[in-house]
């Protein structure tokens, strides 16, 4: 599959805690409970090296750069054009080490709940933690294609209807997604 620098891989969902939170994120938001193919973890293309594509993204250990193993996910070009160089080089040494938001998946479920109930957001704390969803939106807003306003927790259903409505992004699947 064809992947350009700073192209947003979404990776299909696995595990307990996936099918636990996508049960509950299910409940509020009719679109994710719809989903044939759920993705869960979110990641930047960042360049083709000589063993393969890296990816810039954050998982339990932190931001970190590691070569694309996957093969169930989905590429979706966001940005109307690929990052320069320098401009990626930049993101990543901002970002390279930063700690994981374990807090987020909280506040952000949190979130659904004062939104399903009370029809307003919570307002979203501002650090230098990330979930790979922060890291993506994060990304976006700094090369100049917010996906969502700032102040909004992040959930990777906000990024798919995002993609949705926007009639110039590009999707891509692969050979198992």
């Amino acid at each position: 599959m064809k992947l350009h620098s700073g192209d947003i891989i979404c990776f299909k969902g696995e595990g307990i805690i996936f099918k636990t939170l996508s049960f509950l994120l299910g409940i509020f938001d009719r679109q994710w409970h719809e989903l044939k193919w759920k993705p869960w973890h979110m990641a930047i293309a960042y360049h083709n090296g000589k063993w393969g594509w890296k990816v810039i993204e954050s998982t339990g250990r932190g931001v970190e750069v590691n070569y694309l193993l996957s093969e169930d996910y989905r590429v979706y070009t966001w940005l109307d054009k690929p990052p320069s160089r320098k401009k990626m080089e930049k993101f990543v040494t901002e970002h390279l080490g930063k700690n994981y938001d374990v807090g987020c998946y909280l506040l952000t479920m949190l979130q659904y709940l004062v939104l399903h109930f009370f029809n307003h957001r919570l307002p979203r704390i501002l650090d230098d933690q990330y979930t790979c969803w922060e890291l993506v939106f994060e990304f976006c807003r700094e090369m100049g294609k917010p996906i969502q306003s700032l102040h909004n927790y992040p959930i990777i259903i906000d990024f798919l209807k995002a993609v949705e409505n926007e009639t110039t992004c590009e999707r891509r699947t692969s050979s198992k997604a």
